[in-house]
């Protein structure tokens, strides 16, 4: 499960109690949260420009840019979603409830049927799609299957475990390196989709900076890092800072996504309130931390993106 220094965060339950402990609530945004609009159509497919998030067990989509969130499946067995991911024509899910997870989907054209894909994920943090596989983390490698469930190999990319257990704990793609997050260990590493040339110190941070999750926008890497900062920095691991944006919350940020202009996190949930996603430009500006009601993972299908 994904770790910080002192507890457990992922999806939306587990935020909410990681939220408790951390700085009291600082003043909200006033930018209002897009209304909720009927049940996605059973014709609805991903549209580019859309991001997928989750609205306690549910999972939502809206435009990137802002507008109406449609419902596209009403209950996906959890509330700590820790990963989506679209490809084929399925949206595909993790979540950190127990050491036995499936990866669940949906097919776009016909969300309110859901599917078992695999069985057997011991709490994955992580989950993505590139160059014909999903890849995921859970407490002992990177895994990775086929979108038809052929090719699983459960301990594809093996790695030494953390000073505080598990490998790993978020993971991004730029769709030929895979970027996964040491929060124990200060560090970010690097290996090919192939499972060749792995780094496991790519970006080293400063003692103490906890990067979780990731996402790969355009030319950088972002990460969320608990207190109130996202870290970012460029795809060969210059220019690594672990404060590059304030999202003037303590309370997150947990996930995050990211594409060729904007950078989203989810915030909140301390002692029952709500989850947020806040959104800012790739410049740093223009921070809005009331984007809509919501949060756990995201999937975002816009230009730019990776995951």
């Amino acid at each position: 499960m994904r770790r910080t220094r002192i507890w457990a965060v992922a999806g939306t339950a587990a935020c909410a109690a990681a939220a408790a402990f951390i700085a009291p609530h600082a003043a909200a945004s006033t930018a209002g949260a897009p209304a909720v609009s009927s049940v996605a159509a059973a014709s609805s497919v991903a549209a580019a420009g859309q991001l997928y998030y989750l609205n306690g067990a549910k999972i939502m989509r809206m435009p990137a840019a802002g507008g109406a969130a449609k419902l596209v499946v009403a209950d996906a067995h959890s509330e700590s979603v820790t990963g989506m991911a679209i490809a084929d024509g399925r949206l595909f899910w993790v979540s950190d409830d127990s050491s036995n997870q499936p990866i669940r989907y949906v097919e776009l054209a016909n969300p309110a049927q859901q599917h078992t894909l695999i069985t057997g994920l011991d709490f994955p943090n992580a989950l993505l799609a590139a160059g014909g596989w999903l890849y995921y983390v859970d407490q002992h490698a990177i895994g990775r299957v086929k979108f038809n469930g052929t090719g699983l190999t459960r301990r594809f990319i093996q790695m030494s475990q953390e000073n505080g257990g598990g490998v790993a704990d978020g993971l991004a793609t730029n769709g030929s390196q895979l970027y996964f997050s040491r929060c124990q260990n200060d560090e970010i590493g690097r290996v090919t989709l192939s499972g060749s040339a792995l780094d496991m110190s790519f970006i080293k941070l400063p003692k103490l900076s906890c990067p979780q999750d990731l996402a790969v926008g355009n030319t950088h890497i972002y990460w969320s890092e608990l207190g109130g900062h996202v870290g970012r920095a460029t795809l060969t691991g210059q220019g690594a800072s672990a404060n590059w944006l304030n999202i003037k919350e303590g309370a997150g940020p947990f996930s995050i996504a990211a594409d060729n202009t904007s950078v989203f996190w989810a915030w909140g949930g301390e002692a029952g309130a709500p989850m947020y996603v806040g959104t800012a430009s790739v410049s740093g500006t223009g921070v809005r931390t009331r984007f809509v009601t919501g949060g756990g993972a995201f999937a975002l299908t816009a230009l730019g993106a990776g995951a």
